[in-house]
Order: C-alpha cells, then structure tokens, then sequence
C-alpha cells in the first residue's frame, strides 16, 4: 500500500507541520502493546470502538491508533515533522481514510454535523501532536495521549 501522500512528496510547505504516526519504538514497554501499522504511516483515531471492557483487556481500542495507509493499529506512535502537509492536506487525508473504509459517504459528507465532526477529529489530532516535541513516542490509554519516556513531558 502507498499512503495518499507520499513522505517523499515534492510539495513543500513554508513551515513543517507535527503529526502523529506509527511507530514501533519502545515496543515491549508494556506487556500488551501491539503495532501491526506500517512504521511512519499517519495514525488517527478510529471512529468506532468496543464498546465495553478496559484499557489493558485483549481487543487493545481503548490503547490504539489506526494507520491511514494500513487501516491497521499501533499503541505507540511517534510524533514527526512533514514538510509536505498543512491543515487542508491533512484534512483531506483524514476525509479520505475514512471513506476508504466505508465510514464515509459522499452523502453523508453533505451533513454540516458530520463536515464538522471532521474538522474537529483533524484539529485534535494537529493538537495533540502540537504539544508534544518532535520524536517524542506516545501512547493512548483510553482519553489520554501520553509521552512514553519519562523526562520529556506535553507543554
């Protein structure tokens, strides 16, 4: 699979924008992290997710990220530089990912409600890498994002 834009793109942007990606670094942290993702691949939330049990139990929703290039899940990611997206880019991918995976329609992106749920679900996730330094490697434990390496801390 090839993500929609490649890290290699020839477009650049004035400033480089942080985003979140997969990573396999700190594996084995914790006894059940997983990262079937492919390693750099954007990571987003996914929109769906168990409804029950908890953070630590065997189906890993509550501690994971999926892959926009994979569709599939990692509990750490790394946050990195790109110099090829900005806000509307990235936007557009997140739209993207999601009617790739049938979560999407044409019809249903006619709904303000909807339209709007996705400019949040991008904003939060620019957010969330904003606030962590460049190479810093997170993990999701259910509503909290959090750095894994114990000296580095979110502003």
């Amino acid at each position: 699979m090839t993500e929609l834009i490649p890290t290699n793109a020839d477009t650049t942007m004035e400033e480089p924008m942080k985003v979140l990606t997969a990573t396999r670094e700190t594996q084995g942290w914790r006894d059940n992290d997983y990262c079937w993702a492919i390693e750099g691949e954007l990571v987003l939330f996914v929109p769906i997710e168990c409804g029950g049990g908890t953070v630590d139990d065997d189906c890993g929703c509550r501690r994971g990220m999926a892959g926009m290039t994979s569709h599939r899940a990692t509990s750490t990611m790394k946050v990195v530089e790109r110099n090829d997206l900005d806000r509307d880019i990235y936007f557009e991918l997140v739209t993207e990912n999601l009617k790739s995976q049938g979560y999407l329609t044409d019809a249903l992106m006619e709904s303000p409600e909807v339209n709007e749920w996705l400019h949040h679900l991008t904003d939060e996730l620019i957010y969330l890498a904003a606030m962590a330094p460049v190479e810093a490697v997170l993990e999701r434990r259910d509503d909290i994002l959090r750095i894994r390496t114990p000296q580095q801390t979110l502003k």
